[in-house]
């Protein structure tokens, strides 16, 4: 099964003129648990992490120590292994003349891609559509759960607090706006939640926030619907996926602070197309980290009740 999953992927390299393919484990929001686990499809690995390259006539697997065993088991007969951080991309890929490897810029940060593949001979090349999708033919379909918003009650702040909090920011830093790209993020800042993890419920969506705080979810709509409804978001500032390239470009302003730990290549792009970058640390990281009396009290009771279901 895993042969012929890597033999129509290889299928395609002649089409889009590539000489191996990556894989990561994430997806497009960089979550280790998704519903489109491409590792597993093409790999048989089931670990929280790690990434493949499949190559004309042979396939790597990097996983770190946790998984080097579960790894060999799962995957071995068709991937040679390797550990990170022992090894690395750079250590064992080594080709005496160029070599084209092929990535979905939705699934990769720049900074990711420039730490793996900055090795002599080898040239990366951005293919919108990703490859292990085509060859995916009975890929199970999730059902769609929408977003829901939680009480400023239970957060302890209001979503415009927060958002005034990175209005600061922008000010200070001379900044038009910010793009946040991690769901957990857009949660806090919006206090919504989703169900589109199944371990914690983040809102698989991300977020601009502008300097006269101003606000774009971007989103699936179906999925936003009850947001409409209860007015935590009015229609004209949710940004469907497929139109954020047209929306971008109808922005006003110089420049865009984007997390580049988080944001992918392709949304990288699209907004550099336009604005100028600033490359910094979401700063709703920190904002998140310093807990409000609420937070505080809903954290200890949380542990209370945790601690009894373990005991």
């Amino acid at each position: 099964m895993i042969k012929k999953r890597i033999n129509k992927l290889r299928y395609k390299f002649l089409k889009y003129g590539i000489d191996g393919y990556v894989v990561p484990k994430n997806d497009e929001f960089f979550s280790e648990y998704s519903n489109k686990d491409r590792l597993k499809f093409i790999s048989n690995f089931t670990g929280s992490a790690g990434y493949a390259i499949i190559l004309k006539n042979k396939n790597y697997l990097f996983v770190d120590g946790r998984y080097t065993i579960q790894a060999r088991n799962q995957s071995g007969k068709k991937f040679k292994v390797i550990t990170i951080p022992v090894k690395f991309p750079k250590d064992v890929l080594k080709f005496k003349k160029e070599t084209v490897i092929g990535f979905d810029p939705r699934l990769h940060t720049e900074k990711q891609l420039n730490s793996f593949f900055n090795i002599k001979n080898i040239k990366l090349r951005s293919i919108k559509q990703n490859l292990v999708d085509l060859v995916w033919q009975n890929k199970k379909v999730s059902s769609v759960k929408p977003f829901f918003t939680i009480s400023s009650k239970n957060t302890g702040a209001t979503s415009l607090k927060k958002v005034t909090q990175v209005q600061n920011i922008l000010f200070k830093n001379k900044v038009d706006y910010l793009f946040v790209t991690a769901p957990e993020n857009v949660a806090w800042i919006l206090n919504i939640r989703g169900k589109d993890g199944p371990n914690s419920p983040v809102p698989n969506s991300r977020l601009i926030v502008s300097k006269t705080k101003k606000i774009f979810l971007i989103s699936k709509i179906y999925k936003v619907k009850k947001l409409i409804k209860e007015k935590i978001i009015s229609s004209k500032d949710l940004i469907d996926i497929k139109d954020f390239s047209k929306k971008i470009i109808q922005l006003k302003g110089k420049n865009f602070i984007v997390d580049d730990k988080s944001c992918s290549i392709f949304y990288e792009d699209i907004i550099n197309s336009k604005f100028k970058i600033v490359k910094r640390e979401d700063p709703t990281y920190l904002f998140k980290a310093i807990k409000n009396k609420t937070e505080i009290k809903n954290m200890i009771d949380a542990h209370i009740l945790d601690g009894a279901a373990l005991t």
